[in-house]
């Protein structure tokens, strides 16, 4: 069988797999970057076995919506034991420029972090599901346009 074509460039910098360009084209075409045959969304899901490579299929999705003047900032809300995995593979894979913070260490000193986040590029911010809680009206003020939650990857517009 063929391999699948990616609608839009894939900015990352590697080779994907069939089922990484599946869902990069799903979830393109729910956004309105590629015409699809499926309805607009401002929200999808990655719902992929673990270690099939969400993060990197993520990655791109961000990366497309990025170059297409879709979003400035994404939030990332994931377990505190993998907060450090988003920043290793943005920084492996990512292929656009960006910016990343880990929100980490004391509420203020995370509020702080998130304060001083501006400007371009792209401002990725990464936090744990406690602390993100903990700090609803700063992330909310912070007005990310795509938050992505791991463990899922589930992935929506603002």
């Amino acid at each position: 069988m063929e391999q699948p074509k990616p609608l839009l460039p894939m900015p990352i910098k590697a080779a994907p797999y069939r089922h990484q360009i599946n869902a990069f084209n799903f979830v393109c075409g729910k956004f309105g970057l590629v015409t699809s045959q499926t309805m607009p969304s401002s929200g999808a899901a990655l719902l992929m076995e673990m270690g099939t490579g969400k993060t990197i299929t993520s990655i791109a999705i961000v990366g497309a919506l990025y170059q297409a003047g879709q979003i400035r900032r994404v939030l990332v809300v994931a377990p505190l034991s993998i907060l450090g995995v988003w920043q290793e593979e943005l920084k492996k894979f990512a292929d656009f420029d960006y910016s990343l913070a880990v929100l980490e260490g004391s509420t203020a000193k995370k509020i702080d972090t998130l304060r001083h986040m501006r400007g371009s590029p792209l401002q990725v911010a990464v936090i744990n599901y406690e602390s993100a809680w903990r700090l609803e009206k700063e992330l909310a003020a912070w007005n990310a346009d795509m938050i992505i939650a791991d463990e899922a990857v589930i992935l929506g517009l603002n």
